[in-house]
């Protein structure tokens, strides 16, 4: 996550000071992923628990001279240090948008994305609880929907051939104002925002890539759908702000296969919702069941879900609440969750609704400029339904 912030940067010493006081106690920071014995590296990985973390190693500050988007970029592609405990805060001044950057950085295997949000809301100074809102999940699932998101063939965004791959990143910001009107597009119901950041998607990638009817050669030309990786949050008001990976990571269909922004939202009503809170921890007792047999069943299971026909899309929401926060009086004027380096010919997108000022993120490994075609094109979805919307 980077923050743009507005105001002269803090003394490296005063952050590290904060960092230690606010999250010193959070037992997951201080976890070290243990490689297994031996020179193969085919047994398990474990985690260990340090006493302390070092912040002077964690927390650390970048010269200025990069735009903080450019500064993000060099940074997602660059690991982290395996000795530590796996996620850094770095600090840069950025002169050109007029105030300082935090960017946090964790590993996927230490938290998920909702545990960045309440890290970060711990660090900084705002109104109210820091804790966010569970979602509420009903009881019973639509079962045909659950056996279509793990066993339909999908498609992939197609790919020309030799072609040079590359992570590429950029973001867009999102009209709050648009984007409720968007979800309003619906006839007597109102969207969740899941569903408008889905129906969105699917709009970018019909727009860059074309109607995916035309996507499979051959014989398979037109069949098959695309699908999309969707996390949700399996928290409950007694865990909401636990760290960690608590969530399902559910495989929907995208609907860029309608030809209306209003069709495509209307395909997403419901998707989300057919997994009830048993169907939602579905992938994580297969994911224990795969884990017995060792380290490379998981692996195989690993790739076939990794490939772009499996899911060719990745789309995220996080939410920050409609108050602003500051650190040390120097207000929050943007954030964006930038998402992790896809698969091969794989793009994501990531939603961060903060007060009026949110924000699309799109991560590809793809063509460059492939991610700022498609933030665009979200952009553009996202004020056709809002046109639909408001009629």
């Amino acid at each position: 996550m980077s923050f743009l912030l507005s105001g002269s940067p803090p003394a490296l010493g005063d952050l590290r000071s904060r960092v230690a006081a606010r999250w010193s106690r959070l037992r997951r920071l201080r976890w070290v992923l243990t490689p297994p014995p031996g020179t193969g590296g085919a047994g398990r990985y474990r985690w260990t628990e340090h006493d302390r973390f070092a912040v002077e190693q964690h927390v650390v500050q970048d010269p200025a001279g990069l735009t903080i988007d450019s500064w993000a970029s060099a940074n997602l592609v660059r690991p982290l240090s395996p000795e530590r405990p796996l996620w850094e805060l770095r600090l840069m001044p950025c002169p050109v948008e007029g105030g300082y950057g935090l960017l946090l950085r964790m590993h996927h295997a230490l938290a998920d994305g909702q545990s960045a949000v309440t890290l970060m809301r711990l660090l900084l100074d705002g109104p109210g609880c820091a804790l966010p809102r569970p979602r509420r999940h009903p009881d019973r699932s639509d079962l045909r929907r659950v056996v279509e998101s793990f066993l339909e063939p999908g498609l992939a965004v197609p790919l020309p051939q030799r072609c040079s791959p590359e992570p590429d990143l950029a973001w867009e910001p999102v009209d709050a104002g648009a984007f409720r009107a968007a979800r309003r597009a619906l006839p007597h119901t109102t969207a969740t925002t899941t569903e408008t950041l889905m129906a969105a998607a699917a709009g970018a990638l019909r727009s860059c890539f074309g109607d995916p009817a035309g996507w499979s050669p051959g014989r398979v030309r037109g069949r098959g759908r695309v699908f999309t990786w969707v996390p949700v949050s399996t928290r409950t008001a007694g865990n909401a702000g636990e760290l960690g990976n608590h969530a399902s990571t559910l495989r929907l269909p995208l609907p860029a296969h309608h030809d209306t922004p209003s069709a495509r939202l209307m395909a997403c009503r419901g998707l989300v919702d057919a997994f009830g809170r048993r169907a939602l921890d579905l992938p994580w007792q297969l994911g224990r069941a795969v884990s017995i047999l060792g380290p490379r069943a998981m692996d195989a299971v690993l790739a076939r879900a990794m490939r772009p026909s499996h899911a060719a899309v990745g789309c995220t929401s996080l939410p920050w609440g409609h108050t602003r926060w500051d650190l040390d009086g120097d207000p929050v004027v943007r954030i964006v969750a930038w998402p992790v380096v896809p698969p091969l010919g794989v793009c994501h997108f990531v939603l961060s609704q903060y007060a009026d000022a949110s924000v699309v993120a799109v991560t590809t490994h793809r063509l460059p400029g492939d991610a700022g075609r498609l933030a665009k094109g979200f952009i553009r979805e996202i004020a056709r339904l809002a046109e639909s919307g408001a009629l």
